[in-house]
């Protein structure tokens, strides 16, 4: 094995903004000199306008948009090294080093670069499995067919059932291969989430999350992750297989198609200075982690979806730039139509700021946000089932409400409140048997964090209800009544208005009150090139491009308009499965 870690910088190049028609309309990746590319010709839009999701700006020498623009015009003349390898693996992710990982124990030469100095690492907070040994030996039995069907609808069966079932049928061995090179070393601890709500639920939890944490008595992200450890042992594992090589620092430019066929890529180094080739002789694989980090692209694509949010969750995503999905569409491929991002409620503002900037607000992070407590519009009214996926009550504001911000109404009896609501996944507030949340603050660590919210102005704490409703603008009238009403939900343990379980109504009664000013946060975008079962990337005919394969949050054809996170790691489990099942695949070839 051999890495290199010798250049400092992240680089990203966008595309030239000024090309013409004819190379707009033959947007098949980076051509040798005297090679044929795949262009569409006639009258065909370019790949990247067929992708299109949202109105976006396109330039004016062509049809394609401004965030895509034109594949870097690089040569082989322009390189300083050719590279050669079998399987060339784009991205040092959760799903990319997993891929990178199974290609090169199956003895295939298998070169794995990042555009950074470190990848993104593996979801400590839960990987998503059906059938593993953890959960055998929980007495846990999850019906493969219910789970798939469960998830599909949430996509209106927009997502590949087939390729969850793929999900289902090989996750326990992806985790349980996981669990044997990270359970137990250096403190490192897979603990299954195997505690559901003893009460039914309107929407099904599923206890599929295996979580990393450090058994070293502590809490919170920056003591207690187990992520550190995981992304090491299995970059280890790589670089103990003897044809396998990392380079770190290194950027993909675009993929490079001889005829029909994705033969390579071209990258760089040196921040953009230097370039080579590299020849991947059984395939690439791209699992660059999505668009969630580029501004441009983002609000392009996700316009409509950015207008409900204040940023951008600040961990897990900086590799996330698009690079891989644009570089599949001057390929020719497609991806999803419809936008999609993993969207998090507990974006918190103060009472004078709005959504719709993400890329350029002041926001914080309030874990709590995502507790099931009464939760009103600026008009003062109740908005939907607070007990729901995370981005569901976005949804429903989006189409009742004169603003895109909700506010969150706690009293004094939230201790008790968190405690009976028992969230799932990533959500929860409570260590206890059966949990696996890395970083659970507790009663006491969130009553901290209120109390230092409420010293920056982001959480109003007040002896009525009359004063919540001044320090946001909320319609005052309307609001005392909604208070009324939902606590009549909560004495009669029925709500006649959403149907929230009876053991996740609260009342709000008892001072100091609380309230905050909340919105969405993108985790991560969702809506990638279009996949089959053998992870190929699609044309528009839904024809596979040879050579070129997608994983990650760089493939499509699995979510539609929202996230189903009652499964608690879907996308993490998604990502690791299919990199092991795809590395191996082409490995074979």
């Amino acid at each position: 094995m051999t890495i290199e870690t010798s250049f400092s910088r992240r680089h990203f190049i966008t595309g030239t903004l000024a090309a013409s028609a004819a190379a707009a309309l033959g947007l098949a990746g980076c051509a040798p000199q005297g090679t044929p590319t795949a262009a569409t010709g006639g009258d065909e839009p370019a790949a990247g306008a067929a992708a299109g999701n949202a109105p976006a700006e396109s330039t004016p020498a062509s049809d394609v948009p401004a965030w895509l623009g034109e594949a870097p015009a690089i040569t082989d003349a322009d390189c300083a090294e050719t590279v050669d390898c079998e399987v060339l693996v784009i991205g040092a992710g959760c799903s990319g080093l997993v891929a990178a990982n199974f290609a090169a124990m199956e003895g295939a030469k298998t070169l794995l670069i990042e555009k950074f100095d470190k990848g993104t690492g593996l979801r400590g907070s839960a990987i998503g499995a059906v059938g593993s040994r953890k959960q055998q030996e929980a007495g846990v039995n999850i019906d493969p067919q219910e789970i798939c069907n469960d998830l599909v609808h949430y996509s209106l069966n927009n997502a590949s059932m087939d390729l969850y079932q793929l999900w289902a049928a090989h996750s326990a061995e992806a985790v349980n291969w996981y669990c044997d090179l990270t359970d137990g070393v250096d403190q490192c601890k897979i603990d299954l989430e195997w505690s559901m709500p003893a009460e039914e639920t309107r929407y099904k939890c599923w206890p599929t999350g295996h979580g990393a944490m450090l058994d070293n008595g502590k809490a919170g992200k920056d003591e207690a992750s187990g992520e550190g450890v995981t992304y090491a042992q299995v970059e280890a594992n790589f670089l103990a297989q003897p044809n396998a090589e990392l380079r770190y620092l290194t950027s993909l430019e675009c993929l490079i198609k001889e005829g029909d066929k994705v033969v390579g890529a071209y990258a760089s180094t040196d921040e953009g200075a230097t370039f080579l080739r590299i020849n991947a002789a059984k395939g690439v694989i791209v699992a660059t982690g999505g668009y969630a980090n580029n501004p441009d692209m983002y609000m392009a694509l996700q316009a409509e979806n950015a207008k409900g949010l204040c940023g951008v969750v600040p961990f897990g995503n900086f590799n996330a730039q698009g690079q891989g999905i644009k570089a599949c569409l001057w390929a020719g491929a497609v991806k999803d139509e419809n936008p999609t991002s993993m969207v998090f409620d507990r974006g918190i503002m103060r009472p004078d700021q709005l959504p719709g900037a993400p890329f350029d607000m002041d926001f914080g992070y309030f874990h709590m946000a995502t507790q099931p407590f009464l939760k009103v519009d600026i008009e003062g009214e109740r908005i939907t089932n607070e007990s729901s996926p995370y981005d569901f009550l976005i949804h429903a504001l989006a189409r009742k409400s004169s603003q895109r911000a909700w506010f969150d109404i706690w009293d004094s009896n939230w201790p008790t409140d968190i405690e009976r609501f028992h969230t799932i996944g990533c959500s929860g507030l409570i260590k206890g048997e059966g949990t696996n949340q890395m970083d659970p603050e507790g009663v006491e660590g969130t009553a901290a964090i209120i109390d230092a919210l409420v010293e920056e102005g982001k959480i109003v704490k007040a002896d009525t209800l009359e004063e919540i409703a001044d320090a946001f603008g909320i319609n005052k009238e309307t609001f005392l009544a909604t208070v009324e009403q939902y606590n009549g939900f909560y004495d009669a343990q029925n709500d006649t208005q959403y149907g929230k379980e009876p053991f996740r109504l609260s009342e709000i009664r008892t001072a100091p009150f609380y309230a905050c000013k909340l919105s969405g946060m993108a985790l991560a975008t969702l809506d990638g090139i279009k996949i089959n079962t053998k992870f190929q990337a699609l044309d528009e005919n839904n024809a596979p491009i040879e050579g070129l394969y997608v994983i990650g949050n760089d493939s499509g054809n699995y979510y539609n308009g929202t996230y189903p996170n009652l499964a608690a790691g879907l996308n993490a489990g998604r990502c690791v499965t299919f990199g092991m099942l795809c590395g191996r695949q082409v490995a074979n070839l």
